[in-house]
């Protein structure tokens, strides 16, 4: 339990937004998770700053948080400062084919807005939930491409809060991995684009909408694919063969759409989920011999 003393801290040296016991399903595209004991809305870098100076202080740990997609709480909640990233962290500007992107833009706003620009590259990340942040760090994409395709530089704090600039061939992207340093806060993404035909960018958009639409259970609250694909499989086709599909535990069930999702029926708690998670392993284990690793982040306490 976070302590009076890091409370007091927070309040005089943050200018920004300060809740306490917040239910972080608020702020999840999965609609799932107990409360954090601090929640920050910081108003700007240095409030960012601040928070990871004290947390390191007084030895709490930290989550920072932006779309919340990808993303499952614990029904206890999270014991410690929370960051939500909105505000100044969602600011977009362009220099000719440069774009920078705050850390907490949208990915469907980042690719509108390219298209207005007929700005060609991240077409790839249409329909992907979450913000530029978190999909920097876990290497969002799809339809073959990758948010890492057209990165060319990161701004971002260590947990020691000093700002670095990061270019692209300092870093290293593999399927959903990046090297970013751990327990860092992504201020800023750079992407170098190119300049193409307006009316084919909105053609690649609306095809990968579609092909989205038709293959995934976007009607229904989830944190999008829970694992990653082995190599050579796909991680819902194996859980289509395990016969799957459709198995409900409370108020969470396998998608009937799509073995890779678990979706929020109404009122799933977050113990409903991670025991499908741990069902979906262990019957592609035992029926598949291949060992499913998570792309959800969990986080949080009991």
């Amino acid at each position: 339990m976070v302590g009076a003393t890091l409370k007091e801290r927070l309040e005089q040296q943050i200018k920004g937004r300060i809740v306490y016991g917040e239910p972080l399903g608020k702020y999840t595209s999965f609609g799932i998770g107990g409360p954090a004991d601090i929640m920050v809305f910081p108003e700007g870098e240095a409030d960012v700053r601040a928070a990871l100076r004290l947390c390191r202080e007084e030895g709490v740990p930290y989550l920072v948080l932006g779309g919340g997609s990808n993303l499952l709480v614990r029904d206890g909640g999270f014991r410690g400062v929370v960051l939500h990233l909105e505000g100044i962290f969602t600011q977009l500007n362009v220099a000719g084919r440069r774009v920078s992107a705050g850390a907490g833009v949208r990915l469907s706003r980042l690719v509108a807005f390219c298209s207005k620009l007929a700005l060609s590259g991240v077409e790839c990340l249409a329909g992907v939930p979450g913000s530029v942040g978190g999909a920097v760090r876990g290497n969002s994409g799809a339809f073959g491409g990758c948010i890492a395709d057209h990165l060319v530089a990161v701004r971002l704090l260590t947990r020691e809060g000093d700002e670095h600039v990061f270019s692209r061939d300092r870093l290293q992207f593999s399927y959903r991995r990046s090297s970013l340093p751990e327990g860092c806060v992504l201020l800023e993404a750079a992407f170098d684009l190119e300049q193409g035909d307006a009316g084919e960018i909105r053609r690649r958009i609306s095809a990968n909408l579609i092909q989205r639409n038709r293959g995934q259970p976007v009607e229904w609250r989830s944190a999008g694919s829970v694992f990653k694909n082995p190599p050579g499989e796909y991680a819902g086709r194996l859980v289509e063969k395990a016969g799957l599909k459709g198995v409900r535990v409370g108020g969470a069930c396998i998608s009937p759409k799509h073995g890779n999702f678990i979706i929020n029926l109404g009122g799933a708690t977050a113990t409903d989920v991670l025991a499908l998670i741990d069902l979906m392993q262990r019957q592609v284990r035992e029926k598949m011999q291949v060992e499913l690793e998570l792309e959800v982040r969990v986080v949080g306490d009991d």
